[in-house]
């Protein structure tokens, strides 16, 4: 039976170096030491021992490997989602039946806006020259709370996964705990989501902003999707 074991690894490196001190005399002429950097297996985080398919012999999915090594753009990046956003509800624990009542009470028309309205937030995070609320007024919260307020049409459940995690310990060799991760993707049609995320921003209407804030609203609007 093949199965596929995804580890997220950390690299470090450093240098050995030889302090010599003396009382009296010259020092000694020693090279400085290169310490190599430790190997994958001793700085891993984590490594997959379970999963939602292993019992049939079939492979983690695609999808699962790059939101684990990549994060959603990994994922944005697959040909079947090159024209679409993707977002993935995540909740890890140690519960298997509570987690499994969470994945299949997961309801798109719900849930989706909660997934937009924090991508909304840490869109705007990004690019604020120093925190949101004070580089948009209270056009951020206002925006965050009609997102979160909006429901979605055109979004697809494309599928849910589990993988059961081993964590290590900091010297990535000890085990420390067990921890069961479930995943669901969504898909949503990038125009169809723009569209209706567009509208948002232009029902808003005035609120009471600064000429400063008002400029980096309107800078916002104009290059909304560029850090989406």
């Amino acid at each position: 039976m093949h199965t596929t074991l995804q580890r997220r690894l950390v690299w470090v490196s450093g240098i050995g170096v030889a302090i010599l001190a003396a009382c009296t005399g010259e020092p000694p002429d020693l090279p400085i030491q290169w310490t190599p950097p430790p190997t994958a297996e001793a700085i891993q985080l984590y490594q997959i021992i379970d999963y939602k398919t292993k019992a049939l012999a079939e492979e983690i999915p695609e999808w699962v490997n790059l939101y684990e090594s990549e994060g959603i753009p990994g994922i944005e990046g697959l040909p079947q989602y090159e024209d679409a956003y993707i977002f993935v509800s995540e909740l890890e624990g140690t519960n298997f039946h509570a987690l499994q009542q969470w994945s299949s009470g997961f309801v798109l028309s719900k849930d989706l806006s909660r997934l937009v309205a924090s991508r909304i937030q840490a869109r705007m995070t990004k690019t604020a020259a120093s925190y949101p609320e004070g580089e948009y007024g209270r056009f951020f919260e206002a925006l965050i709370k009609a997102a979160s307020d909006t429901g979605y049409s055109g979004a697809v459940q494309e599928g849910d996964f589990w993988v059961l995690k081993q964590y290590f310990k900091e010297d990535g060799v000890s085990p420390d705990r067990e921890a069961y991760s479930f995943l669901i993707l969504v898909s949503i049609h990038k125009p169809a989501l723009q569209r209706q995320i567009h509208g948002i921003l232009n029902a808003l209407g005035s609120l009471p902003l600064t000429k400063a804030q008002t400029l980096s609203v309107s800078r916002l609007k104009e290059s909304f999707f560029d850090f989406f």
